[in-house]
């Protein structure tokens, strides 16, 4: 059994002025309409209070009763243009119908049976939501209350709302002293064994769809095994005994679990699958709770060096553009790299001008200082700074021609800082389809995996990000926050 709570407003003045004393519902139809009652697929009864309040400047005790009254549904109908129908007898049971009214207060019982509040709502052409329970109040001393037009406070209408049970797993992500929680948890009362799998060392979310602190959703690469020394309480548990909706596990990264280095980022999971609940499986809300933390993302003044991928390299990683090898010769205006056949395709069109400055060719050029070397969206040339204008997000498509494994991300900003860029995710495509000097870029979701976020705190800087090795060809840059304008001094990809 499973007390339910009620999703309703309890009046603020309960006594509305009435000298003598009076009964009525606390929730009454006059003025809280239809109550909700909640109840879940895998419970078998649910029941909830029905609460009576006597008013007055002096209480007096009174001996009340509550009863089912479907004639009241046609009235209430009638001056509230609604067309709710009585809930069928079999689909609840009055417990508790008669009560003292003690200390101002009184309350009835009203239980549900799930499992006939189903197959009625399974039946053809029932609405559940259509249907409510109506009861009148009775009262052997102190009278029902009324108010202004006489309408009557002695009537409550509830009305029962099914839902899919599912366990909800929670997070509070990946402090930077290596501390998360993960909690699994019901949102009901538990009358039965619930049983679930939970995994600590997860390292194979490539098929995982959702969104992790990005804005799309997306499949992810990476998850790093937490390292040798980490706690968890309650890990050995994996079970909810009768009477417990909650799990939490605490987890504790030693300090040298989360080593600095450029450009860095720890990513941690901790998987639930396979829950049972009544003999029952059930859904998994949020089944993956992850938790990340970046803790040497490498940003620095783009006009204070000059040098590209100096920490990158550390890593034993390649530029992927030194193929291209730079240059200002070629056609700026077919979005192809020069020398290098990279397609640098935004989502806005370019200046048309031939041999034009801030054109598309100046993200790959390797030059990191002259800002008339630079791509601006949306260029409008006349001697000044005449851009039409953006709307974020806005997304920026790299396409590579051939797949590459791909391992980092460098991406520089104006070296004049006059665009302000605030965040770029990064995310491989595994296809799509686009028309040049046309805002057309075309993907399914499921192709979408997320390997990154740039993060500038403003003005000029280069921001890189080491990610594990993603095959790809295609690579989105999407702009979600920036300043007044959007731009790029210089971007490098670097391979494995």
């Amino acid at each position: 059994m499973a007390l339910a709570l009620l999703c309703s407003c309890v009046p603020d003045h309960r006594d509305f002025n009435m000298p003598e004393a009076s009964v009525y519902f606390t929730e009454n139809s006059a003025n809280n309409g239809v109550q909700k009652i909640l109840m879940y697929d895998v419970q078998t009864e649910v029941e909830t209070p029905v609460y009576v309040h006597c008013a007055g400047l002096k209480a007096t005790e009174s001996n009340v009763k509550a009863h089912v009254d479907n004639d009241f549904i046609e009235y209430y109908n009638k001056i509230n243009y609604t067309d709710y129908k009585a809930l069928p007898e079999e689909c609840y049971t009055l417990v508790k119908s008669t009560a003292k009214v003690e200390d101002r207060t009184a309350a009835f019982n009203v239980s549900f049976n799930v499992a006939n509040v189903i197959a009625f709502s399974e039946e053809p052409d029932v609405d559940l939501s259509e249907y409510v329970l109506a009861l009148a109040l009775e009262s052997d001393n102190a009278p029902v209350a009324t108010v202004k037009d006489t309408t009557s406070l002695g009537y409550y209408l509830v009305s029962p709302v099914l839902k899919t049970a599912t366990l909800q797993i929670k997070s509070s992500g990946l402090s930077a002293d290596g501390n998360m929680t993960a909690t699994a948890e019901l949102p009901f009362e538990n009358s039965w064994d619930l049983t679930y799998d939970v995994d600590f060392c997860v390292t194979d979310v490539d098929n995982l769809f959702t969104a992790k602190g990005n804005s799309k959703a997306a499949k992810y690469v990476f998850a790093d095994k937490f390292p040798e020394g980490t706690t968890v309480t309650n890990e050995e548990v994996k079970s909810m005994a009768p009477g417990t909706n909650k799990v939490e596990y605490a987890i504790s990264i030693p300090a040298d679990g989360l080593k600095w280095a450029p450009g860095k980022a720890y990513n941690y999971a901790v998987r639930f699958s396979n829950a049972v609940l009544n003999g029952k499986q059930i859904p998994i809300e949020n089944e993956l709770a992850t938790g990340f933390a970046s803790v040497g993302v490498d940003v620095k003044a783009s006009n204070g060096s000059t040098q590209l991928g100096t920490n990158l390299a550390q890593y034993g990683l390649t530029p992927l553009d030194d193929k291209q090898g730079g240059g200002r010769s070629g056609d700026y205006l077919q979005n192809i790299v020069p020398g290098g056949g990279f397609i640098f395709h935004a989502q806005t069109s370019q200046d048309s001008r031939p041999n034009a400055d801030y054109s598309i060719s100046g993200a790959f050029d390797d030059n990191v200082s002259n800002t008339g070397r630079s791509w601006m969206q949306n260029w409008g040339g006349g001697g000044g700074y005449g851009s039409t204008g953006f709307n974020l997000p806005y997304w920026v498509l790299v396409d590579m021609q051939e797949e590459f494994d791909m391992g980092g991300v460098e991406f520089w900003t104006r070296s004049d800082g006059r665009y302000n860029m605030k965040t770029v995710e990064v995310y491989a495509l595994d296809n799509c389809t686009y028309t040049l000097n046309q805002s057309i870029l075309n993907y399914n979701e499921k192709d979408v995996t997320y390997i990154g976020t740039l993060n500038f705190t403003g003005g000029a800087q280069n921001v890189s990000i080491s990610v594990e090795p993603v095959k790809t060809r295609y690579i989105m840059f999407w702009i979600t926050k920036s300043g007044n304008g959007l731009d790029c001094q210089e971007l490098v990809l670097w391979g494995c």
